[in-house]
């Protein structure tokens, strides 16, 4: 047999205990959602804290037939930012869109780096880069230019 209920009434937690335990849920529910965006923010936003520069191709000439200062590969970069480029190995890589060829090459930087608003002599490819046998008069030729520290530009002309 079941006794009957004293006061008719059923006994739960007090108003206040229950407002505490909510608040301290929502504080714990918080705290884990920092801690997951924190986390995902901080690996997609780190910064090696290198800058690069602003470079520019003022001059791109392409030959079949040597006629580029007795070259097949002309170009002159010249740094437009205001930091200096470092020394070391400036890659290039060409793509000729007619043909659908592409070849890469290097030329230097010398010690010291590139000063802002001075122009790297001249990289002069003599032969055709790796990758790209041969070009034709008239194809439409196009470089990147990767310098040391990143700096990219591209230029591209016509063969002649």
């Amino acid at each position: 047999m079941v006794p009957p209920s004293t006061s008719g009434t059923k006994r739960a937690i007090s108003p206040i205990i229950a407002t505490l335990l909510l608040i301290l849920i929502a504080i714990a529910a918080g705290v884990v959602v920092y801690a997951y965006v924190i986390g995902f923010v901080g690996n997609s936003t780190s910064n090696s804290g290198t800058s690069q520069g602003l470079i520019s191709i003022d001059n791109f000439c392409a030959s079949s037939a040597s006629h580029c200062g007795g070259n097949n590969y002309t170009i002159s970069i010249r740094n437009a930012g205001s930091t200096t480029i470092p020394a070391g190995t400036v890659n290039l890589y060409f793509t000729d869109s007619t043909s659908g060829k592409a070849g890469t090459a290097t030329c230097t930087i010398a010690s010291g780096g590139l000063s802002p608003g001075t122009t790297l002599t001249t990289c002069t490819i003599a032969s055709y880069p790796s990758g790209l046998a041969t070009t034709a008069k008239g194809d439409s030729m196009s470089v990147k230019v990767v310098t040391p520290d990143g700096s990219q530009a591209t230029s591209s002309t016509r063969v002649v």
